[in-house]
């Protein structure tokens, strides 16, 4: 038995799907510009500031662990200012931020 389909139903999904498919493209360009422009913490592997870490602690206030020329400073960051909360030495060997707030600790003893 052969099914009658209905010709403007085919063409409504079909038209459908199309639209579909280009605000999912648009969505995708829209994702990749937002997150190109609005990263600040790209980092390049060949620069001397480096921004190894940044920890939220409340709504537009950070930690963030960051090396200059191998040197590590831990900066307190807010809306309107940036606090020097410790610096680390050269030769600092914590691989993790936990590890350097615990190296801060100590060292403020």
């Amino acid at each position: 038995m052969i099914e009658n389909t209905d010709p403007s139903l085919f063409s409504a999904s079909l038209r459908m799907f199309w639209g579909l498919l280009i605000v999912s493209g648009i969505l995708l360009i829209i994702y990749g510009l937002l997150r190109k422009r609005l990263s600040f913490i790209q980092t390049n592997s060949n620069s001397e500031i480096q921004i190894k870490e940044m920890r939220h602690i409340m709504q537009k206030k950070s930690l963030c662990l960051v090396e200059v020329k191998g040197q590590t400073f831990l900066l307190g960051v807010g809306t309107e200012n940036f606090t020097l909360l410790a610096t680390f030495p050269e030769n600092n060997q914590a691989a993790t931020f936990q590890e350097s707030l615990t190296n801060a600790e100590q060292n403020e003893k």
